[in-house]
């Protein structure tokens, strides 16, 4: 008898050990959790957009309005409604377009989960995932899966064998 891996070799017939299928599963959960987390970043990412183009616009809108009255008056405070709809105007550019960044970087993320690939990317989005409010829970449950050394085995392209185990330092 030979063991090779988790696996019983005796008499040309290959009996799997229970670390074996432990190990497998590991690793079958690992890439689920990650297709899961590579899905939710994808469409929180399209949603951002979304939602920046929608808030962006009605600003932008609001403050043309404001910018372009039939007359020009000053309220109490001195400051013209063409400087107030200036402000509308520059902050929903500002917000359309750090919006759409955010979601391009989320979609990004996703594909590269999915993938396995760039682990330092998806790291840093998901520390930038912790800075909002619903997308605190994406980037803790990114942040603790990116965080098992199998993931990370997996990330540097690594097969792991099933029954194998990893060292952590």
């Amino acid at each position: 008898m030979q063991s090779i891996s988790g696996a019983w070799l005796f008499a040309g017939l290959t009996l799997k050990t229970k670390s074996a299928t432990r190990g497998a599963s590991t690793m079958n959960k690992d890439l689920d959790q990650l297709k899961l987390l590579g899905i939710l970043h994808t469409i929180w990412g399209v949603l951002a957009i979304l939602f920046g183009l929608l808030f962006g616009i009605m600003y932008i809108g609001i403050g043309a309005a404001a910018a372009a009255p039939p007359n020009s008056t000053t309220d109490d405070s001195g400051m013209s409604s063409g400087a107030f709809g200036g402000i509308f105007i520059v902050f929903g550019i500002v917000f359309l377009v750090a919006a759409v960044i955010y979601g391009i970087l989320m979609i990004i993320a996703g594909g590269k989960l999915r993938k396995q690939r760039g682990y330092g990317f998806c790291f840093f989005v998901a520390i930038v995932d912790l800075l909002g409010f619903p997308s605190i829970i994406l980037g803790i449950f990114t942040l603790i899966v990116l965080n098992r050394p199998t993931v990370k085995e997996l990330f540097k392209g690594g097969v792991i064998s099933p029954g194998a185990t990893v060292q952590t330092a």
